[in-house]
């Protein structure tokens, strides 16, 4: 959330500044570590002319220079004060500053992270935290970055896939709306001027066209109307998670969705046991990158594991895994190598789901085309009909 605070600061000067972060003492945090004493602060509106400080922060240009530091030798306070005085991005630079002055106070890196949740991710912390005890921070951060590289390449597939379908249909609804609403009607005046045509010859287009010409404004509200609900249900998180809550359990696309955030729960799981994580916390943490439909799901199966069940039964029970799942996961059982074996199926999934999107993306795009093609013909046949009717009357 957004934060408008009243300021001091080290010029001596009152300003108001604007501060995105997850709580009020983020925000204070963030403030003093830019040198700034917090005068008032309230949640609120963006001021449009400063920049907040998560915004100018990006985790993974962090995570690349945080390894190549350490990877050379550099301490992990002298990494941040390192990265701190060299960025020229306030929202990276008052970040780098308020992990510096907690180091510097003696706290944990974790602990540092963990103040600042709008930026850093709870699996990032948890990760960094486990691997404190070990002193592999490094490699904490090199799987992070693995495990963000392999989700993206998922998300950026989905992205490219739906860009076409999305596009396509956004033109053709345009262009329907325009014919509906603009030139339909004025054929419509044509044909109402034209005393030998009969009612039957162009009826549809004379009635569409005295209903948008007597009706105008309800007629273009309803097209309005039409686009604001669903620009509503793509951009409002409630609204778009009941639709996705109804698409997976849809039979076809369901499953597929559901393999596709199975592999993201096995990829999470994986890499957090990796790091140190007892199997129950990176499952419990691991619940909060599932959608909300397969939460109790998860809930089920942490319950059955702490009860002494076996992994590979408990996610079976729990329609969390898959017959090649569940051999995946009594190997790594009976080997003691599970956290490899879950990014196995992680692996698995993930293949499944690229090739479901490449032949659901190959199958979309003519099915769409031949669609706006059917509906656009309709309507032109709609306006050109009657005068050919006319044509053969004459």
């Amino acid at each position: 959330m957004q934060f408008r605070a009243k300021i001091l600061t080290t010029a001596r000067t009152v300003e108001d500044i604007s501060v995105d972060a997850a709580g009020e003492a983020e925000a204070r945090q963030l403030i003093a570590s830019s040198g700034g004493r917090v005068l008032e602060l309230r949640a609120g509106g963006a001021l449009p002319a400063l920049r907040s400080a998560r915004k100018g922060f990006d985790l993974k240009v962090f995570n690349q220079q945080m390894h190549s530091l350490l990877s050379a030798g550099q301490t992990v306070v002298d990494a941040i004060d390192l990265l701190g005085r060299n960025d020229r991005k306030p929202g990276s630079k008052a970040v780098c500053e308020a992990l510096l002055r907690a180091l510097r106070q003696g706290q944990q890196l974790s602990d540092s992270m963990a103040a600042l949740p709008s930026v850093f991710p709870e699996l990032y912390v948890a990760m960094v935290r486990a691997s404190e005890t070990t002193g592999s921070i490094r490699a904490s951060i090199e799987r992070y970055m693995l495990y963000q590289r392999q989700v993206d390449e998922i998300r950026g597939k989905l992205a490219a896939a739906a860009t076409y379908p999305t596009v396509l249909l956004g033109i053709g609804s345009l262009v329907i709306a325009f014919l509906m609403l603009y030139v339909l009607p004025r054929f419509a005046a044509v044909y109402d001027d034209v005393g030998t045509m009969g009612a039957s010859q162009a009826g549809v287009a004379r009635w569409w066209g005295a209903f948008v010409q007597e009706h105008t404004l309800i007629a273009w509200g309803a097209v309005i109307a039409t686009y604001g609900a669903v620009g509503a249900a793509i951009l409002h998180p409630a609204l778009r998670a009941a639709l996705y809550i109804r698409v997976m359990r849809s039979p076809w696309i369901g499953e597929r969705l559901r393999m596709m955030q199975l592999g993201r729960l096995y990829r999470t799981l994986s890499m957090l046991v990796r790091s140190g994580l007892s199997v129950l916390a990176a499952m419990r943490m691991a619940r909060a990158s599932l959608p909300l439909v397969l939460h109790d799901n998860l809930d089920q199966a942490v319950r059955l594991i702490s009860e002494g069940r076996a992994m590979s039964y408990s996610m079976q029970q729990c329609g969390l895994s898959t017959e090649i799942a569940v051999r995946l996961l009594e190997a790594g059982e009976s080997s003691g190598n599970l956290e490899e074996m879950m990014g196995h199926i992680a692996d698995f999934y993930d293949q499944e789901t690229a090739r479901w999107i490449d032949l659901a993306g190959r199958l979309i795009e003519p099915v769409l085309m031949l669609a706006m093609g059917l509906v656009v013909g309709a309507i032109v046949l709609m306006l050109y009909s009657p005068i050919f009717d006319l044509a053969n009357i004459v």
